[in-house]
C-alpha cells in the first residue's frame, strides 16, 4: 500500500479535527448535559414525593398540595415543567455547541439543520387524527435520547463540507474579503497594489462634511471585512483584533481619514479619500503582495 492509499484508509474522527482547547468545552457541556438530565429526573422524584407528602398531610382540608411549595412570585415547579426541560437539554447542548464554533471561528453554521438531523421528527399539527400519539412518541424519544458531542460535530463538518473549522473559516473569510476587492459584473479588480501600499477603488469608504462642525468618515460594510482579513493576516488568529483597529471597525462616524497601526509588524496605516478610495499601507512590500494573493485573489471570484 503506498503512502496516499495509506492515508486515505485511515478513518478520519470528528474530534481529531478540533483544538484540545475546543475538545475540553466540548467535554465540559458534555459532562453538563448529562449531570442535567440525571439532576432533573432526580427533582422530578423528589417533587413527586414533596407533593405526595403535602398532599397526606392537607388530606383533612380543602387546601392544595402544594400550597406551601409554590407560590406565583417565588418558587415555581411541576413534573410538567421537569418534563420539559428534560426534553429541551438536547436543543440547547446543540445550540451551545454550534454557537461556541460559530463565534469561535467567525464562520456561519445552521443549528436548525444540526437539530433536524439529530432530535427526532416533531409531530404535524394538531388538527392530525393521531396528533396525540404522535406527540406521545416524540416526547418518549426525546426523553430517551443521549447526545455526544461528536455527534453534533459531525453535523457541523457536514455543513464545513468536512473542512477543519479554521480551514473553514479562513474559506469564508477570504470570499468576503474578494467579494469586496472584486467588481463581480465586470470581472475586474477594484484594489491596485503599488509596492507596499493596496489601494482600494470601489467606493471603501464615505465622506461628509458638516458645516462649522467637522468632516465625518465611515469605511464601507465591504471594507469592514477587508478590516477583518487584515486582522487575520497580522495576527493569525480569528478573534485577535489589534487595538489600532477598534476605532475603525467600531462602525461610528471617524472625525480623521488617517490611522496609524503602531501595534502591527506587517500593517502600517489606513488612509480614507474623499472620493471614496481607501489605502492600506504594509510595512513591506512582500506582505502587501502576499495579503493581496491570499485575501483579495489575482483572479475573480466568478472565473476561479
Amino acid at each position: 500500500m503506498d503512502l496516499l492509499k495509506k492515508f486515505e484508509s485511515v478513518e478520519i474522527r470528528a474530534d481529531t479535527r478540533i483544538s484540545e482547547t475546543d475538545r475540553a468545552f466540548c467535554e465540559a457541556h458534555q459532562s453538563a448535559y448529562e449531570n442535567a438530565a440525571t439532576a432533573l429526573k432526580e427533582l422530578e422524584y423528589f417533587w413527586d414525593d414533596m407533593v405526595e407528602q403535602q398532599k397526606e398531610l392537607l388530606a383533612s382540608t380543602e387546601t392544595a398540595p402544594t400550597a406551601y411549595l409554590l407560590s406565583h412570585d417565588r418558587l415555581k415547579i411541576s413534573d410538567d415543567a421537569i418534563q420539559e426541560q428534560l426534553r429541551s437539554l438536547h436543543t440547547l447542548f446543540i445550540r451551545h455547541l454550534v454557537s461556541y464554533f460559530s463565534s469561535t471561528y467567525h464562520f456561519s453554521i445552521s443549528s436548525n439543520d444540526a437539530e433536524a438531523s439529530l432530535l427526532p421528527q416533531k409531530p404535524p399539527e394538531k388538527w392530525t387524527a393521531d396528533y396525540k400519539e404522535l406527540t406521545e412518541k416524540y416526547n418518549q424519544e426525546l426523553l430517551g435520547l443521549s447526545l455526544h458531542y461528536n455527534d453534533v460535530l459531525e453535523q457541523i463538518f457536514l455543513q464545513t463540507g468536512g473542512w477543519a473549522f479554521a480551514d473553514q473559516a479562513f474559506h469564508e473569510l477570504r470570499e468576503n474579503c474578494q467579494q469586496t476587492a472584486w467588481n463581480l459584473s465586470k470581472k475586474r479588480a477594484d484594489y491596485i497594489r503599488k509596492k507596499c501600499t493596496i489601494q482600494f477603488t470601489g467606493y471603501a469608504c464615505h465622506y461628509r462634511y458638516y458645516s462649522n462642525v467637522c468632516d465625518s468618515w465611515t469605511l464601507s460594510d465591504g471594507m469592514k471585512y477587508i478590516l477583518k482579513g487584515l486582522a487575520h493576516f497580522e495576527t493569525g488568529g480569528f478573534s485577535l483584533i489589534p487595538e489600532s483597529f477598534s476605532g475603525l471597525m467600531a462602525g461610528h462616524y471617524l472625525n480623521s481619514n488617517e490611522y496609524g497601526f503602531p501595534d502591527c509588524r506587517k500593517l502600517q496605516s489606513l488612509k480614507m479619500f474623499k472620493n471614496g478610495r481607501v489605502d492600506v499601507k504594509f510595512s513591506e512590500e512582500c506582505h502587501a503582495r502576499q495579503f493581496a494573493d491570499e485575501y483579495l485573489g489575482t483572479v475573480c471570484p466568478c472565473e476561479a
